[in-house]
């Protein structure tokens, strides 16, 4: 599914998000806007360019422009899209729905039974496929994905503070359920961080 052209300029400046960002776990019932889900998906592994080589560039850095991180979309209240699990496709911009249906609470139970999980609108979840940059930098890229994925993390955080959202980072979750939610092929990929998101509760 496509989506829309993602807002570009919401009125806070880089400098006032860094200083007001917080881990916000309260969430109102109103549900996310589409504009607010490309917004969010976007900046956080849209392709902003490409690298010298003819590879993607994105919002974050990334060692040798290698792209590990993949993110996912869990969406229970999301204004034209049906519930269910989606991937992000970064070079048309658009959702690909993998499964449907209300997961969220599902996805609480996987992240140790944390219950603001199930209560947002919906939930991005990031994962990295470890041999994209292990194909240049052998046994330091498990240092390399984990900033890769730190960097993409900070992203959601800002965006969410820039369209007053609610997101916070969570990292407590059950490694083979989670790896069976989304159904990837750990440990080629494996799941890093959830970030469920929604209107400030």
């Amino acid at each position: 599914m496509g989506l829309p052209e993602p807002t570009k300029v919401s009125g806070v400046d880089v400098l006032e998000a860094i200083r007001r960002r917080r881990s916000r776990r309260s969430f109102s019932r109103r549900p996310l806007t589409l504009t607010e889900v490309s917004t969010i998906l976007f900046h956080v592994a849209g392709i902003t360019g490409l690298a010298w080589w003819g590879g993607p560039k994105r919002p974050y850095p990334s060692a040798g422009a290698l792209q590990p991180v993949e993110a996912y979309l869990v969406v229970e209240r999301v204004e034209g899209l049906k519930p269910g699990l989606y991937h992000y496709n970064p070079s048309g911009h658009c959702l690909e729905m993998l499964r449907e249906g209300k997961l969220l609470g599902r996805l609480a139970d996987v992240s140790l039974g944390q219950d603001h999980v199930a209560e947002a609108a919906a939930a991005l979840v990031l994962t990295a496929v470890y041999t994209r940059t292990g194909s240049k930098y052998g046994h330091r890229s498990y240092r390399y994905v984990h900033w890769d994925t730190g960097f993409a993390g900070e992203n959601v955080y800002l965006v969410c503070e820039a369209l007053g959202l609610a997101t916070v980072a969570v990292g407590a979750f059950y490694d083979d359920e989670m790896c069976g939610f989304l159904e990837i092929d750990c440990p080629w990929e494996m799941p890093m961080l959830v970030f469920p998101v929604g209107a400030r509760g």
